[in-house]
């Protein structure tokens, strides 16, 4: 009995040490605590800077500069949305099938087109602020309905014909004849057997001859400037006077027009979480654009000017985010080959006929016919030909989209502009206006895989 309390004794002081061992004092607890704690605000720390990081990266990074204020990520995704709306519209893309690997080739393009576009609204929005042009809330409007409404329209199509021996007597006839199409369509406007029976009978244009002439609703960008601004100008069921395009003369009727509230394509860009504030936005940016392309057009040379005669050998080159790597590298084989045979001393014109990409040169050996300041939308080709002298080939200018060399035939320092020369340089005025000012204001990209033209 004895023996075994002196056991039970000896245990319990046992157990009473190891307990001590095991148990940290207060101090150490404290340490531990502090040591944790420490490492917890570490790891919050960096999973707090990771979310930071990654919201900086995907909103905050730089997607280009204008005069050397940043141009947000953000600004630039949010510009992506609004033109793959477009596209997803365009091409009957139904919800929940926006992802769909198909599309990958056709949104690629419009990533550039999104940066050139962001790039584009800052340029407008300096160049206002400096000549003080700001549009009306009315202005806006108004515009509004023109970018994002639609019209109904038919027509007749009297073509020109083309290489005649006296242009101006082809031209004059076919006139003649769409105004006498538009005073016998005046006599019964909205009579749709009047329509059928003279569009079978004159129009010229095969898509739409057996229907009446008509084409249906379209917003606008589905038709050449001068028709567009024909079907602006005109009233429900008024017949316009005689309208001339590149395709000849044309006698046109709007049949119905539609507010923006009730288009597809707002109401699409409504379901992506635009409002209608976004898209009065992008109508401000196009009445600027129409401000500083009439500026331009103004300022450009009307009387007798400097001019160069040129001949040219382009090279066309496909966007590498097209995923066309081949193409693209035949490109580059191509333009090899070109600096070779000139190298060579092989004829300029032989070369171009060879392995030029621009179908209206082409055959003609490169030859371009004489250019002023205002056709050549690059500043840095219109500023390298004007400087090269008589009889010699420029370095070669490359943009996104090509690859060109020059050569200069002659020069004249003050020659008379043609109608065709100055119809160019008022359909070029807002593209070389604005290339201008973006040299001028040094805009630079800064997404990796897109570029600037």
């Amino acid at each position: 009995m004895g023996a075994s309390v002196l056991l039970q004794e000896r245990l319990g002081e046992v157990g009473v040490a190891a307990k001590e061992m095991i148990q940290p004092s207060v101090a150490g607890q404290a340490i531990i605590v502090t040591v944790f704690t420490a490492i917890l605000l570490f790891v919050l720390g960096l999973a707090a800077w990771a979310a930071s990081d990654r919201y900086y990266q995907a909103n905050l990074t730089p997607a280009a500069e204008v005069r050397g204020i940043s141009i947000p990520r953000r600004e630039y995704q949010s510009q992506v949305k609004f033109e793959l709306v477009r596209l997803y519209q365009d091409y009957g893309v139904p919800p929940g099938f926006e992802n769909d690997p198909q599309l990958d080739s056709a949104k690629s393009q419009y990533q550039n087109l999104a940066l050139e576009k962001v790039v584009e609204h800052h340029v407008l929005d300096v160049a206002a602020r400096e000549a003080g042009f700001a549009p009306t809330a009315e202005q806006i409007d108004a515009q509004y309905d023109i970018e994002f409404g639609e019209a109904r329209v038919r027509h007749i199509l009297v073509q020109v014909p083309k290489d005649a021996a006296d242009p101006q007597a082809v031209d004059a006839t076919a006139k003649a004849k769409a105004r006498a199409i538009a005073n016998e369509l005046r006599e019964a406007p909205n009579d749709q057997d009047q329509w059928n029976r003279v569009a079978a009978a004159s129009s010229e244009d095969p898509g739409s001859k057996d229907s009446g002439g008509e084409l249906g609703f379209a917003s606008r960008g589905q038709y050449v400037a001068e028709f567009e601004e024909a079907i602006r100008a005109l009233a429900v069921g008024q017949v316009s006077d005689p309208v001339r395009t590149q395709f000849g003369y044309h006698v046109i009727q709007v049949e119905e027009k539609r507010a923006p509230a009730d288009t597809d394509i707002v109401k699409k860009y409504l379901t992506y979480g635009y409002k209608s504030v976004d898209l009065k936005a992008e109508a401000r940016y196009e009445i600027l654009r129409k401000e500083f392309e009439r500026r331009q057009q103004a300022a450009a040379a009307t009387g007798p000017t400097e001019q160069v005669h040129l001949a040219k050998i382009v090279v066309s080159i496909p966007p590498i985010s097209a995923g066309d790597f081949q193409s693209f590298a035949a490109a580059l084989q191509k333009q090899t080959k070109i600096r070779e045979a000139l190298s060579a001393g092989t004829d300029f014109g032989e070369v171009a006929k060879a392995n030029s990409d621009d179908l209206e040169t082409q055959d003609k050996g490169g030859d371009a016919g004489w250019s002023v300041r205002g056709m050549i939308a690059d500043p840095n080709a219109e500023k390298l030909v004007f400087s090269t002298e008589v009889g010699k080939t420029t370095d070669p200018i490359s943009t996104t989209r090509d690859w060109t060399v020059y050569k200069i035939i002659e020069k004249d320092p003050a020659k008379e502009l043609t109608d065709d020369q100055r119809q160019k340089v008022k359909q070029g005025a807002y593209q070389y206006w604005l290339q201008r000012q973006k040299k001028a204001y040094d805009v630079r990209k800064l997404i990796p895989g897109l570029n600037l033209d």
